[in-house]
């Protein structure tokens, strides 16, 4: 983003042309009507953007490390499965790749390429146990049979079941083109502590509606802080929340230098969310699925304009 001149830049700028001017009416050098300057910062991209990549191979390898949210990503979580999804195949119905395990953590797969590369979702699921298990849940148990309805604790069937961990669908943005070398964090949110979660996000439970939260990035793929999220649809229902010095924030009105932040609280459906700079421009956006029983995640990265 270039900010505009102040007078005293101007100046400067005015008798720097001046001066060009004139050697090029000594050395004459074709005029010119304008004078290009390539785009600089950390928004650069959006302006003078070089085409995208295509992949140079059928399949890449996306690789991701599964991890406890409440432990800042030092506990691995396993016992997962999982599956590759189009991102218009709402509920996986006809996954691209089925059958995914991990190891101690770590989901490796193969994504098959299309002629953009890969812009789906993996879809992630964790090991389930009864919503009224004080083993699985602690003090959780039983405030999260609001996530089982059909479940009489008086008598106990798999429609009392419940993740121990909320499932996650990652979709893949900028759409996926190449190995990934390094494995991407996959924070995993506890079931047992969405209570606590809840409270200090000073946001309500919510049953039938579903979260999505994204890492901002600026055009060198870093973290971008600053940014505030908006989403096209259900504007009234959904409610926003942005980490804020490491904590989850419902009073934080932009994104801090991680960059996260996100919506709960969202109906089930595809939504559309723009990043907005302080200046009130569009720096990106990102179109996913929301859905009650699983947390979205995605990268909402820079949108160059060709």
């Amino acid at each position: 983003m270039v900010s505009a001149p102040n007078a005293a830049g101007m100046a400067v700028a005015l008798l720097s042309f001046t001066a060009l001017a004139s050697c090029a009416d000594v050395l004459d050098i074709p005029s010119t009507d304008s004078l290009a300057l390539a785009p600089s910062g950390p928004w650069r991209c959006i302006e003078g953007a070089s085409a995208p990549l295509a992949p140079v191979a059928p399949t890449a390898t996306a690789r991701f490390r599964a991890c406890d949210f409440i432990s800042n990503c030092t506990i691995p979580v396993t016992g997962l499965s999982a599956r590759v999804c189009d991102k218009l195949d709402i509920g996986c119905n006809n996954p691209r790749v089925t059958n995914i395990r991990d190891t101690g953590g770590l989901i490796e797969v193969d994504v098959p390429m299309g002629p953009q590369g890969f812009d789906g979702y993996l879809q992630v699921s964790t090991t389930l146990a009864p919503c009224f298990d004080s083993n699985a849940f602690g003090n959780a148990a039983g405030f999260l049979c609001q996530l089982a309805p059909e479940c009489d604790p008086e008598v106990p069937t798999p429609a009392c079941d419940v993740p121990i961990y909320f499932p996650v669908m990652w979709f893949f943005n900028p759409p996926l083109v190449a190995d990934l070398t390094e494995p991407i964090p996959l924070q995993l949110y506890p079931s047992a502590a969405l209570p606590l979660i809840l409270d200090a996000a000073g946001g309500e439970f919510a049953p039938g509606t579903g979260s999505v939260f994204m890492t901002v990035t600026d055009c060198d793929g870093r973290p971008a802080p600053g940014v505030t999220l908006q989403v096209a649809e259900h504007e009234d229902l959904a409610y926003p929340l942005y980490f804020d010095s490491g904590v989850i924030s419902n009073t934080a009105i932009q994104t801090d230098a991680s960059g996260v932040g996100g919506f709960i609280r969202i109906p089930p459906g595809f939504v559309e969310i723009t990043g907005i700079s302080s200046d009130g421009d569009p720096l990106g956006k990102v179109g996913v699925q929301a859905n009650p029983t699983f947390v979205t995640y995605t990268v909402l990265a820079p949108t160059p304009v060709f």
